[in-house]
């Protein structure tokens, strides 16, 4: 992978960072300081610059630890509780991030450096302007040695790596390194390795609780696509339900136009609907039937046995011709007669035949008509 636009600042314990930039995989400019923007005649960083942050070697500790019986995911966890353990300050102060060794059979490098440190790393660059993408330790900028040591310039200190221990030249003991070969690196290699880095670090202290956070910016034209495509659908919807209305409306006309021709059979003279039901209900109340030929009469004989506590209904129907037949009882004959009375006052036409059941109750088979 090619990175670009790049930005690589080595941090020093004491004096003056280091910085190099990095366009199209290449080392276009360098220097000492912070003034990195107006030493590239540059007002900003260009989009998508990629910024790193390499910490001095004497402020992060790299372990290594082999787990060869565990999976890669559970050997990287141990690894990093064993290099918490092994912190001479409570682990709660201490950051931890192992590499991404898939190979059981190879040993997990751990990174460890106090949060304090990484807080204060983080705070410098934000105070100048960055927002660093990745934070790789000093030691791992040197290549691995096949055997003894590799010895370079990282920045500005003096490091050594061993095959599983990386220190800083000044406290390296002549009793560490003893007969071993020790490989010198030069500053072209070490810049080719942090260069490689900016694409595919080999361990990346920003992650975890100091993980960079991505700000998601606003895609003008994906938000323009999303309203169009949402205003389409509404209009989908609208035009849908339009139509369906439309149908809905052209059905119900059609019914009626129907219904109408059909009444017209029965009543020529009607010119809409509820005239032509108007006059069938009068034609068929003049017969005797229809929906109004039963209810009234009911309802003029309920109203009159209401009006008489002591009579009852024991029987009621419908003859085909509209004639409705009613069964009364009651302890006198007068109380029936009160309400064959109030029909006949209502404008029914009524008929009466009186019998008496073998409670001795008087009965009386009657007839309603409107």
């Amino acid at each position: 992978m090619i990175v670009r636009d790049g930005l690589i600042v080595f941090l020093a314990e004491q004096g003056e960072p280091l910085w190099m930039r990095v366009a199209d995989s290449a080392v276009v400019q360098q220097g000492a300081g912070a003034n990195w923007l107006a030493e590239c005649g540059l007002t900003a960083l260009p989009p998508g610059a990629v910024v790193m942050l390499v910490p001095p070697a004497a402020l992060v500790t790299l372990h290594w630890f082999r787990h060869p019986d565990l999976p890669p995911r559970q050997g990287r966890a141990a690894a990093r509780l064993a290099a918490l353990a092994a912190g001479i300050v409570p682990a709660d102060q201490l950051f931890a991030v192992a590499d991404r060794n898939e190979d059981p059979a190879r040993s997990h490098i751990v990174a460890v450096a106090a949060r304090a440190d990484l807080q204060h790393w983080l705070l410098w660059a934000q105070h100048h302007g960055l927002d660093p993408d990745i934070i790789v330790p000093a030691a791992l900028l040197l290549p691995e040695p096949d055997e003894g040591f590799s010895r370079g310039m990282v920045g500005g200190d003096l490091v050594l790596r061993g095959a599983d221990f990386a220190l800083p030249g000044d406290i390296a003991l002549a009793e560490l390194i003893g007969d071993a070969p020790v490989q010198d690196v030069t500053a072209e290699q070490v810049a080719a390795t942090a260069i490689a880095a900016l694409a595919d670090p080999p361990l990346d202290l920003r992650q975890g609780d100091f993980a960079k956070r991505v700000r998601r910016s606003v895609d003008k034209r994906t938000l323009g696509r999303i309203m169009l495509w949402s205003g389409l659908i509404l209009i989908a919807s609208l035009m849908i339900a339009l139509i369906g209305m439309a149908r809905e409306h052209m059905t119900a006309g059609r019914l009626d136009a129907e219904s109408l021709a059909l009444a017209r059979e029965v009543v020529p003279g009607a010119d809409n609907l509820d005239a032509a039901q108007a006059e069938m209900d009068r034609q068929l109340a003049e017969r005797g039937a229809g929906a109004y030929a039963f209810t009234a009469p009911v309802a003029g004989l309920l109203a009159a046995i209401q009006a008489e506590p002591g009579v009852s209904l024991t029987v009621l129907s419908r003859d085909p011709d509209g004639m409705i037949r009613a069964t009364l009882a009651a302890a006198k004959a007068d109380e029936i007669n009160r309400v064959l009375i109030a029909l006949q006052a209502a404008g029914f036409t009524i008929t009466a035949t009186p019998s008496q059941d073998p409670g001795g109750r008087t009965l009386a088979d009657i007839t309603v008509r409107s």
